[in-house]
């Protein structure tokens, strides 16, 4: 065994190279060079010192939670009732006049769905709108390059292409449009 620390790397296994940057010889981002699932050896070791006694370490856990160890306590709980992540969310109607953040105000509000599934719900009306509104963009943008286009003109040559509507609830319409068939993709 060498006593050079900079040689001692090299006896390591080689690492699948398409995971590297071919220049930087650093790992492509998402990739760590280990198998997506594997186990470090660490990971092995408890896993083997466990085994056969997962019942035993259980009972004992049990055992310390009814003499009140706080901590078995909140172990067996954890496994018991553990702490909800998500579920399916279809008793919320709109009332009259109500848009969707208000019926979520309002579910929220009447404790139907928690805080956290409310904001989450906020959350993708936002990003569905965003969708909506930035295909109602695109197809603007694409009509006036269409048009510039027809009249000789080099969409290249323009920095930068807006919307020109007249009327600012045309665009609300517009990616109201969308919305809408967004949503009916959804539903299918």
């Amino acid at each position: 065994m060498t006593t050079n620390p900079w040689e001692r790397g090299k006896a390591k296994k080689e690492i699948d190279t398409t995971l590297q940057d071919p220049q930087t010889g650093r790992f492509v981002k998402g990739n760590s060079g280990r198998k997506q699932g594997s186990r470090s050896k660490v990971t092995k070791a408890i896993e083997n010192m466990m085994d056969g006694e997962a019942e035993a370490l259980t009972r004992r856990c049990i055992e310390l939670a009814f003499k009140g160890d706080p901590t078995a306590l909140k172990i067996c709980f954890d496994r018991i009732a553990p702490i909800r992540k998500g579920r399916p969310l279809s008793n919320i109607k709109r009332n009259d006049g109500e848009n969707s953040v208000e019926a979520l105000m309002r579910s929220v509000l009447d404790g139907e769905i928690t805080p956290e599934e409310g904001k989450d719900l906020v959350s993708m009306i936002e990003s569905a709108a965003r969708i909506a509104a930035n295909q109602a963009l695109s197809e603007l943008r694409q009509k006036q390059i269409d048009s510039l286009k027809d009249s000789g003109i080099d969409p290249a040559e323009h920095v930068m292409i807006v919307p020109s509507l007249q009327d600012p609830d045309q665009w609300s319409n517009q990616a109201v449009k969308y919305q809408e068939v967004l949503k009916r993709t959804v539903r299918d």
